[in-house]
């Protein structure tokens, strides 16, 4: 077996998969880059030494489990480290979000991630040693409005992790759940709105508003480099004893001390609003 450790990124076609690639090849391990356009990643990572390209789509499970055999025989054997990063958001309202993009969303963001574990595992299990870390978001803590079902698929994943967590102890496996809050890539970019809100109609329409105005906002405010993301992944890759659940950014840190220290009742929510500055009332207005 080769001395030389290696991690598969699944997702590293962008933002902080590709982030992830790049700072494990210069800490020296062989890096090798699931995508499902391997000819552009090819490209992109062509000047790096340390990184193998493999075609991994998380939503064929087929395709899943041989882009898998072909990192293990990249490593000639277990992997030491899979990094789960595929994902993307749908947006809706819970009255009328495109439950047909909700479920294609959780091919990708729950059951893809599984599929993958779950063919990384085997090997990892018989060694008796591995590290599995997924890119979470803060939004595995909190939810925000016409983004429940993206989040939804994020406490999905934690509670998958959490219970691999415990079953993955007496084999070697460590689990980890980065939780960045607002990072600076083009995820914006691959979130797909639905039902009323994709016409800009409907009676959420004004919420929406609000809500790209806080989210606006919070780019500007504390936007965290990818490679900051990529660094906490590599870090929880390399620990003998990794954290389980991993904030990163100080945006996070705030969030989830806030989430801890309120009551789980509407003060909660109303801290959600008045951190996204949005103008959306608790109750109806009175009549007349």
């Amino acid at each position: 077996m080769s001395a030389q450790r290696t991690v598969l990124v699944a997702g590293a076609g962008r933002g902080i998969g590709r982030a992830a690639v790049e700072s494990f090849a210069g800490r020296g391990w062989r890096a090798v880059a699931g995508v499902r356009d391997p000819a552009r990643a090819r490209e992109a990572f062509g000047g790096i030494a340390g990184v193998s390209v493999v075609p991994l789509d998380v939503t064929d499970h087929d395709a899943v489990r041989a882009g898998v055999a072909e990192a293990e025989s990249l490593a000639g054997g277990a992997l030491d480290a899979l990094v789960c990063n595929a994902g993307y958001a749908v947006l809706g309202a819970v009255e009328d979000v495109d439950l047909d993009e909700v479920r294609a969303m959780f091919e990708t963001n729950f059951l893809g991630a599984a599929a993958v574990i779950q063919a990384a595992l085997p090997a990892m299990r018989e060694a008796g040693r591995g590290r599995v870390v997924v890119t979470s978001s803060i939004g595995a803590r909190l939810s925000n409005p016409l983004l429940g079902t993206y989040h939804a698929s994020k406490y999905a994943l934690l509670a998958l992790c959490e219970a691999l967590a415990v079953e993955g102890r007496p084999f070697g496996i460590r689990v980890s759940s980065i939780e960045p809050g607002m990072v600076d890539t083009d995820f914006p970019r691959a979130t797909r709105p639905t039902g009323a809100l994709a016409l800009g109609e409907g009676p959420y329409a004004p919420l929406l508003a609000d809500l790209r105005r806080g989210f606006a906002a919070w780019r500007e405010r504390a936007p965290t480099p990818a490679a900051e993301v990529a660094a906490a992944i590599v870090a929880a890759a390399e620990s003998p004893d990794p954290p389980f659940r991993i904030t990163v950014g100080a945006d996070a840190e705030g969030l989830a001390a806030t989430r801890a220290a309120t009551p789980d009742d509407h003060r909660w929510h109303d801290e959600v609003a008045a951190f996204l500055g949005l103008d959306w009332p608790r109750r109806p207005p009175p009549p007349g």
